[in-house]
């Protein structure tokens, strides 16, 4: 059994050549195996290799496990409807209940979400960082599980690792927090993730960054689809800081 995971994969110094190896907790009945990556202390970012690693496994339908400035989020294909149906099947979540998606860029979040000139601004603004908006959609993710009444809801996470990811698998993201439904939002030790119902893959990569939580409240929610915008969940970007871009 690997040790403290948030220890086991220790990231290299400033500097430091060494690559970051991975560990991994050996699986137990009815769970992946979980492989801890970490991060360099420089540039917080993957090897190219554990991206690559990661980047083939999302694409492959796999879930992983990614850091943001939220708290740790569950991150499956947001294009591929069998990788979403895993991510609501882990949290056990209602299908009613869509996921927001996690983009890299405002070109990736313009593929799928029609974006007006509130909508950019404060995605150009306050992201990436903790701010989701409420968007009408392309019609390019899947319907009722990302999507909902013609909507979508964006953001762009405050991670470097993470944001190489996405850029790495070329589409959005599942942007959900890494919990059972209805419950707080759990650690990335091994014992906490067994918690959740996980699809019979074998591998589930676990992205290390010790410096990646910056605010204890999920990011601020807005919708931008009515002639005024509406927050919908108050977060660390307040309504004074939004309106000076309404």
């Amino acid at each position: 059994m690997a040790t403290d995971p948030a220890h086991s994969a220790a990231s290299p110094e400033f500097g430091s050549p060494e690559p970051v190896s991975p560990k991994s907790v050996s699986p137990e009945p009815g769970s992946p195996e979980f492989v801890y990556l970490g991060v360099s202390k420089r540039s917080r970012l993957l090897t190219l290799a554990d991206l690559d690693a990661v980047a083939q496994s999302l694409a492959a339908g796999s879930l992983a496990v990614l850091p943001t400035e939220t708290g740790p989020m569950l991150a499956a294909m947001a294009t591929s409807e069998s990788a979403v149906r895993a991510a609501f099947a882990a949290k056990g979540r209602d299908p009613g209940l869509v996921m927001h998606v996690a983009c890299a860029s405002l070109s990736m979040a313009r593929r799928y979400g029609h974006l007006d000139e509130r909508a950019t601004a404060l995605l150009g603004a306050f992201t990436p960082g903790p701010l989701s908006v409420v968007v009408p959609q392309t019609g390019a993710l899947p319907d009722g599980l990302v999507t909902v009444d013609g909507t979508v809801g964006i953001r762009v996470p405050d991670n470097p690792a993470t944001l190489q990811v996405i850029s790495a698998v070329g589409v959005p993201l599942t942007a959900t927090s890494v919990n059972l439904s209805g419950q707080p939002g759990t650690s990335i030790d091994a014992a906490a993730l067994r918690a959740l119902h996980w699809p019979p893959v074998g591998r589930v990569y676990v992205v290390v960054d010790d410096d990646a939580v910056a605010y204890s409240a999920p990011s601020t929610l807005v919708r931008l689809t009515g002639p005024e915008p509406e927050i919908l969940r108050p977060g660390p970007v307040t309504a004074e800081m939004l309106r000076e871009y309404w």
